[in-house]
């Protein structure tokens, strides 16, 4: 055995319906270090050597997340160190195209606080102004994400002609792959899915030609209802909108960048809940 720990995510509302054994092997390593979410270490014989679900303190998590790292090895026994080369595991995540022309878009999201009360989207009851207070800033951890889209899916963010003002629209389908964005979690609970978009609107328009280079500028609106676990109880509402920028090769008819920002609100138990505010960030670039 080499000193070496493969991590995997493990997604519960999978694995409890799985038929390849990965079941039986979760439901053992709960029983042998119950919790509900968290680390477990476990050996290639399915032994748990380690866990932790608590934190003493989150702003010395890291720390925490060591002294288990070091706590299964002690409970393992002596292993021997192997030379890993380092290596990205998405190599492609918001970056260049695939082999099938798609692309993988960089996802960013979180809550966020202030901005000021001038940029309070409309709606807003005046007693809840107060998320709007100060500068802007985030409110809590930050969301990774990925979204794959299509070549068709693609093209669908180009021009269709190459003069400065021509204007289209993204196709529905397509924006509303964007609703997930409303969210500033990852969790497959809380995410809410594209055909749950009450409204998924994105418009683009050539802003200027110079170089053989079109600039194209994107404006885009969602609004969503999501049940969370498809509980008819726990409802989430999320509106928001979006501005963007993109780089167009004209003559080589390929996209060279893109950039949206997304600003939004978002709900939770009933429509006229305090809102907390969200912002998202989509990202990609030809190479």
């Amino acid at each position: 055995m080499t000193r070496d720990f493969v991590p995997a995510a493990i997604n519960l509302y999978v694995v409890r319906k799985a038929t390849d054994g990965s079941r039986e092997l979760f439901q053992s390593v709960q029983r042998q270090k119950d919790q509900y979410q968290g680390v477990w270490i476990v050996s290639p014989e399915g032994k748990v050597l380690a866990g932790r679900q608590d934190y003493r303190d989150f702003k010395n998590g890291s720390v925490e997340l060591l002294e288990t790292i070091d706590a299964g090895l002690k409970a393992f026994g002596d292993v021997t160190p192997r030379e890993a080369k380092p290596t990205n595991p998405l190599p492609h995540r918001g970056v260049g195209v695939l082999t099938d022309g798609g692309v993988s878009l960089a996802l960013y999201g979180r809550q966020m606080l202030g901005g000021g009360r001038s940029t309070i989207p409309a709606g807003i009851e005046p007693s809840f102004a107060w998320t709007w207070d100060g500068a802007l800033r985030p409110d809590g951890p930050i969301m990774i994400d990925s979204l794959a889209l299509s070549a068709g899916e693609w093209a669908a963010f180009a021009p269709t002609r190459s003069e400065a003002d021509t204007t289209w629209s993204i196709p529905d389908g397509v924006a509303r792959k964007l609703t997930r964005l409303l969210s500033a979690s990852s969790d497959q609970s809380g995410m809410p899915r594209p055909e749950e978009a009450k409204v998924a609107e994105l418009k683009a328009t050539v802003e200027s030609v110079e170089g053989g280079v079109a600039r194209l500028r994107f404006a885009g609106r969602w609004e969503m209802m999501h049940l969370v676990e498809g509980d008819a109880k726990r409802p989430q509402y999320g509106a928001a909108t979006a501005e963007g920028t993109a780089l167009y090769d004209i003559e080589g008819k390929s996209m060279r960048s893109l950039l949206l920002v997304f600003d939004g609100t978002i709900r939770s138990g009933r429509p006229d809940a305090t809102p907390n505010r969200t912002g998202a960030v989509v990202e990609w670039r030809a190479r």
